[in-house]
């Protein structure tokens, strides 16, 4: 299996790239960015691609860069930088370059798709009236959009170990049930989760949407 992962300097996308360089099913890995990620393990299988990401052509970049991959990955978020940005602001990362990457692999022919959402996000949020939700919203249905024949939502709730989430808050949400989606889970199992899916649902999946909240995904490491 061929990845391309668009994210990795992020928290998550950073526990992404780790879990795939583990996984003896993933045989090259290609990290797309406007920079370089650091602290990465030494392997191989890991080729790093700089790109303008304000590029007005940066579909067809991600075209060249994704040529030849079977899957391609989305963990690009703002995370606790959110308060602080314009509704303009967040639409130009969240929608604009997610839906960038996600039609340039579409373009260079991958057909299987995992995309990093939050807790809960579906297609009526796009018209949410909380900004937040409105933007998260707008970049699940651009992404659906685009008609990947496989595509994987992982919405997460409050994630254990990232630098964004308070600790403060983390005793409190742990007492809600995985089922209800918004209480905790490990980086690590997200990232788990990712490579879990392609591993053991992928192949067989028929639905063109599939979701993960917590407990989807706690399930699925634990198989």
């Amino acid at each position: 299996m061929k990845a391309i992962l668009f994210g990795g300097s992020g928290e998550v996308g950073g526990a992404v790239a780790r879990a795939f360089i583990e996984s003896d099913a993933c045989s090259q890995l290609t990290l797309l960015g406007r920079r370089e990620v650091d602290g990465l393990p030494d392997d191989p299988k890991v080729e790093q691609v700089v790109v303008d990401t304000n590029a007005a052509d940066l579909e067809q970049l991600v075209a060249k860069a994704a040529e030849g991959h079977d899957v391609g990955i989305s963990c690009v978020g703002i995370g606790s930088g959110t308060a602080r940005m314009s509704e303009e602001q967040l639409l130009a990362v969240e929608v604009v370059l997610v839906g960038g990457f996600a039609r340039g692999c579409k373009a260079a022919g991958i057909e299987t798709f995992e995309l990093l959402t939050a807790v809960g996000v579906k297609e009526s949020w796009a018209s949410s009236r909380i900004t937040a939700f409105r933007v998260i919203g707008k970049k699940h249905v651009t992404v659906v959009d685009v008609g990947f024949e496989k595509l994987a939502v992982f919405r997460p709730g409050m994630i254990v170990g990232n630098a964004h989430t308070p600790r403060w808050m983390t005793p409190f949400t742990a007492i809600i049930p995985d089922a209800i989606g918004w209480g905790n889970i490990e980086q690590d199992v997200i990232a788990r989760a990712f490579v879990a899916h392609l591993e053991k649902r992928a192949a067989d999946q028929r639905e063109p949407v599939v979701f993960y909240g917590n407990k989807e995904m706690k399930q699925l490491v634990r198989e």
